[in-house]
C-alpha cells in the first residue's frame, strides 16, 4: 500500500472491518449464551444467544451483500497465511484476455471484444492496485 493510497482508511472501509470482525465476536458470544442456556435451562440466555446469532448473521448477509466478504476473508487469509492470496478478478480477466488472443486470426474474431477486455483489466488494476502486487 502507497502512503497517499488512502482507499482503506475509508469510513466505509472501517465499517466493513468493523462488521467482519464483530461476526466473530457475536457468533462466540451466542455459542456461550446458548451453551449456558442448555446448562442452566435458561430461557432468557437462550434468547440472548438467538439475538447474537442473529446480529452475526445479519452482518454477514450485508457483507454479501455488498461484495465484501470474499475480499475480507481474503485479506485475512493473506495476514495470517504470510503471503497475499492471487486475486480471482483478475484471474479471469486475464484468461477471457488469453482465450481472446488465441482465437485472433479465425474467422468471426471480435477484436473489440479483446480491447473492451483490455479496458476492463486497465479499469480493474487502477481500481484495484494491490491485485497487482504479485506480478512484480
Amino acid at each position: 500500500m502507497h502512503p497517499h493510497d488512502t482507499r482503506f482508511n475509508t469510513p466505509a472501509e472501517m465499517l466493513v472491518r468493523l462488521v467482519f470482525v464483530s461476526r466473530y465476536f457475536f457468533f462466540l458470544s451466542g455459542l456461550f449464551l446458548g451453551m449456558s442456556a442448555f446448562y442452566q435451562g435458561s430461557v432468557l440466555d437462550a434468547m440472548k444467544a438467538l439475538f447474537f446469532f442473529s446480529v452475526m448473521t445479519a452482518g454477514h448477509q450485508w457483507l454479501k451483500r455488498h461484495d465484501k466478504l470474499g475480499e475480507c476473508d481474503r485479506a485475512l487469509n493473506a495476514m495470517f497465511g504470510g503471503a497475499a492470496l492471487p486475486d480471482d478478478e483478475i484471474d479471469r480477466l486475464l484468461q477471457r484476455r488469453q482465450i481472446l488472443e488465441e482465437q485472433r486470426g479465425t474467422p468471426g474474431f471480435d477484436p473489440w471484444a479483446v480491447q473492451a477486455v483490455r479496458r476492463e483489466i486497465s479499469d480493474y488494476v487502477r481500481q484495484h492496485p494491490e491485485a497487482t502486487r504479485r506480478f512484480h
